[in-house]
This record gives C-alpha cells, structure tokens and sequence, in this order.
C-alpha cells in the first residue's frame, strides 16, 4: 500500500479543484479522516454525479498526466472506474476510484441525487454525512454478498449509527418492511452481528425489490449493462484483460526471490494487497499429480523427494505420451478457470516457470519424447503474454546451489538460451545483478506493457 504524502494531497486536490471547475457534484466515501494530506486507506472512493461520467474521467486523466507520473493505469467495473497512478522514478502510487452512483450490479437503493443532499464539508472537500456513511456501510456491506463478513471497524459504524439515530430503524422499515427491519435491530442492539448477518440474504432480496420499485427503467438498464460488460470481459474480449506473466530459469538462479521482491513491488505500485495476484507452480494443477493419482490407485508409492528433479528415470513413449497429453489438459482447463476469475477481479496471474520446462528440463516431469513433440504440445497450450527469463551464468547457478551437476545446468543454460531466442514473447533479464536491479527492470517493463506510458 503507498504511504499517503503531500504529493498524494495534491494530486487529490488537484482533482476536485477541477470537479469543481466543471461543474461537477461529488463526494467522498468514507475514510476521509485526515484528507487530502493524510490517508489511512490505501484509496480514496470518490461517488461523482452519473450524468458527469466521461467529462470527470478526463479531468483525473488531465490531473494524473499534469502530475509528473510515469504511469497511470484505467479498468472499469460498470459504474466503478479505477485509476492507479505510479511513479517509478519516485517509488509513489496513487489510487482514486470515481464511481457513478452507489448501486450494486445494476440496483440503486439511494439515488445519487438523495446521497447528495446529505453532505457535508470536511477540509474543503464533500463528505457523506455520518448518519448516511453508517447507513451506506450497512447496506453495502451485506447487499448482494453470498457469505458477507464485517470487519469489527463495520460492526462499530454500524451500532453506533443505529444507536444515536432513530432515523436509522424508520429508514430501514421503509426499505424493507416493518418484520424483516425488527429482527435486524434486535441483533443489532445485542450486537449480535452473526444473528444480523442471518437475514443478509432476506435484505439483499427486500433491497432489490425496493430499488426496482423506485426505478424499474434504470434497474433494468444497469442490471442488462452489468452482465453485457462482464461478458464481453471474460468472454468476448479475455485476451485484452488478461494480466499474465511467467518466470522461468534453472534451478538456483534465484527465481523466488525474484519473484517474491516483484510482486511485493508491483502490489505496491497498483496498491493492492498480495491478494492481488495468482501464483502458480509450473502448471494450473486442476488435475492432480500423476503420482499422487499413482498413489490413490494403489499402483504406485509416490515419490516426494522434491529437492532431487532428476530422480526418476523418463518413462517409455506410450506412458510419456499420456503424460505430456494430462499436463496438456491441465493448462487448458486450469488457464481458462483461474484467468477467467483474475480477469473479473482484475489481477494478475503469474507462474514461477511454465510449460516450456517440458522442452528444456524434460526429465523433470519424466518426458522420454522427441522435442518436436514436446514442441508441439507446447505450441497447443495457453501462453503468457510475456516470460521472463533470468539468464544467470552456470557457474554462478552452482555455487548457488547444488541440486544439478554442472553439466546439465550448462545444458539447461545452453537450451533456455537458444528458446528465449525463438520468440519475442521472452524477456531476457541479467539474473548476475542484485535482485534490486532486476527487479526494477522487469517493474518497468511490466507497466509498459500493461499501463499507460505517461514519459
């Protein structure tokens, strides 16, 4: 999560001073406590008039590129747009979601208009009052979740803006009936939000009855919008979504902590948590191992013996040809499903090493088949979009570690070298330098590829 600074402030102010220029109504939503030059939030959430969409997402992407960022990256969720602005010669990152009107797939329980009339000032910037805030909190936090979970923060808004407002029941009765509103604040006077939790699934239905009662038309619209758009997301348009990338080198040229230094980095530049992203080993591993399926069977004791690659000797070509056939399955049908969910929730889906293993460390996986068979498979299965390779010199890998004789990490060095050049798909990165400079250049080569190139 950036560390919220003046730069931070003033992009921010930067940003409602043009609002405000143009016309446009706003507010912010919750967490404003210390705004604009302190945030103990990793973002800010900015509701903008519905009608104002296109002309508020072109100030913020005026106010980021007058900023002096490197970077900005834009991805919509219906009514929700995100912009994360970087810096990478600064090491700062930036995130305001605008979001047009407070509705839940396509239903709007308070309108924008309604949410309006109760703001307030804060530090020159309009803020939900807190009777609303609390109300908001307790209505979207449960509303349209299967399973929702509340935070002791959300469990302490909500009592508190039940308990020191009437208004808080006489509302809830209008919204979802006189039995339903009863049981809800009982719980909540008890502060027994695992009761209150127990009717989420009655209220997100009552909430949606009563926004489509209000305004049917819109309802419908958004509702239809909401599903077109995911659609078109995962489905029409998943290429241009997805956010994938592998790392691949010989064992001991330091792949993990590679890894583990870039995504620390790139969680920070699109302030996320490390939820962020999908980390796989290889293969999607939908289907089981082989030898853990060997085992279940009876026909085999699986070997575990993980720290020694080349233990077993390479099956014969029918059991190879089976294998490499299950392996092939498995990055089918595990690349469409995890891609699929990382997509929708805008993350990234990364592999430390990935099927072109299976062309130059075959015995790994047992493969006694020709390269251009192996060649081939590969060629039928999902691709990254880009793999970096961390080209280390062999006898640095050994000193390393010593898992592989020095002939056959020179083989491998040899052979992942002439792969990286058969297509512009691999990224040679100098793996002899500090993590740090490797890093930074596979950070910068990362938001070139998937962000906005602002200098």
């Amino acid at each position: 999560m950036s560390n919220w600074d003046k730069r931070h402030g003033k992009i921010l102010q930067n940003l409602i001073g043009g609002f405000n220029k143009a016309g446009i109504r706003y507010f912010i939503l919750r967490n404003y406590e210390g705004l604009p030059y302190e945030n103990k939030s990793k973002d800010v959430d900015v509701i903008i008039d519905p009608k104002k969409v296109q002309k508020a997402n072109n100030i913020i992407e005026s106010i980021y590129r007058e900023s002096n960022l490197t970077h900005f990256y834009k991805v919509r969720f219906t009514n929700v747009y995100c912009w994360h602005g970087m810096d990478i010669n600064n090491r700062l990152s930036i995130h305001i979601d605008l979001i047009a009107g407070y509705n839940v797939k396509g239903y709007e329980v308070i309108t924008f208009d309604e949410l309006y009339r109760q703001t307030t000032e804060y530090n020159g910037l309009c803020v939900l009052n807190r009777y609303y805030e609390g109300l908001m909190v307790f209505i979207y936090k449960q509303f349209g979740y299967t399973n929702p979970k509340l935070k002791q923060e959300y469990k302490d808004i909500i009592y508190t803006t039940y308990s020191q407002n009437p208004q808080f029941t006489t509302d809830l009765q209008t919204i979802v009936g006189q039995t339903l509103a009863k049981n809800i604040t009982e719980a909540i006077t008890k502060k027994d939000f695992d009761r209150m939790l127990l009717y989420s699934k009655q209220l997100t239905i009552k909430l949606k009855q009563y926004s489509f009662k209000k305004d049917p038309i819109g309802v419908l619209f958004r509702v239809i919008e909401f599903y077109w758009l995911k659609f078109q997301r995962i489905i029409l348009n998943r290429k241009k979504y997805e956010k994938t990338f592998s790392v691949m080198a010989p064992d001991g040229a330091g792949k993990t902590t590679f890894l583990e230094s870039l995504l620390d980095d790139l969680a920070f530049y699109f302030t996320k948590e490390q939820g962020y992203f999908t980390l796989l080993h290889f293969r999607p591993e939908i289907l089981p191992n082989l030898g853990a399926i060997g085992e279940k069977t009876g026909i085999m004791k699986q070997d575990k013996n993980f720290t020694t690659p080349h233990r077993a000797k390479p099956a014969g070509f029918l059991s190879s040809l089976i294998r490499i056939t299950y392996y092939w399955f498995d990055y089918v049908i595990g690349w469409f499903i995890y891609t699929s969910k990382d997509i929708q929730f805008d993350r990234f889906t990364v592999f430390d090493r990935y099927s072109y293993d299976l062309l130059v460390d075959p015995r790994r996986t047992r493969l006694g088949l020709p390269y251009w068979i192996r060649k081939l498979y590969v060629i039928l299965m999902p691709q990254p979009k880009f793999t970096f390779y961390l080209d280390v010199e062999p006898e640095e890998i050994f000193r390393r570690k010593q898992e592989l004789t020095p002939d056959e990490i020179n083989r491998q060095v040899e052979a992942y070298r002439k792969l990286v050049k058969s297509s512009k798909r691999f990224i040679v990165l100098n793996g002899n330098r500090p993590v740090e400079q490797i890093k930074d250049d596979a950070i910068k080569f990362i938001l070139d590829k998937f962000c906005t190139k602002l200098k």
